[in-house]
């Protein structure tokens, strides 16, 4: 699905506030309520829009200590790995990543004796995990990615470098 401006527009409306009516985005939009309504539907049918979210406060719920854990995998045992992840409580989010490491897992424990034990009992019983480093959150903040600027600022960076068979930048002083 190709998105326009309004689709876009749409979508950085919903991040804000995922229970807004279509009524509600209409008149922000200033498009019909049947266009919003055809215009969602056409998101969710195409699987942009995949559900709602809820923002939460971990430390309040009770999982205020959160970790990265960075995971390096026989190669050949990806269909595994990636089964046993959901055997996880503690999961909250896993990427897979280029670099050092071949996947990142973001995982919420009551304490650093939960991260502990993922780390040194449960992670690692796992045949398949080669190599782990993990890292403690120490504050944490949300930002919603403004996509309308992010592609704008992605097609201007195409025009002006070259970045093919790029897969790792770091930059140091």
């Amino acid at each position: 699905m190709e998105l326009d401006d309004t689709h876009i527009k749409m979508l950085d409306l919903l991040r804000q506030d995922a229970r807004l009516s279509i009524a509600a985005l209409a008149k922000r939009l200033n498009i019909s309520r049947s266009n919003a309504y055809q215009r969602f539907e056409a998101l969710r049918t195409a699987g942009v829009l995949m559900g709602s979210t809820v923002d939460i406060n971990f430390g309040a719920a009770g999982v205020g200590v959160a970790a990265l854990i960075f995971i390096s995998l026989d190669q050949t045992r990806w269909d595994e790995f990636r089964e046993r992840i959901y055997e996880l409580p503690e999961l909250e989010y896993y990427a897979v990543t280029s670099g050092q490491y071949d996947c990142m897992l973001l995982v919420r424990t009551a304490n650093i004796a939960g991260i502990h034990k993922l780390t040194t009992e449960t992670i690692p019983r796992w045949s398949v995990i080669r190599e782990t480093e993990t890292v403690f959150l120490l504050d944490e903040g949300w930002s919603r990615v403004d996509i309308e600027g992010s592609i704008k600022n992605a097609a201007a960076a195409q025009l002006q470098t070259n970045t093919t068979g790029m897969m790792r930048f770091r930059r140091t002083r």
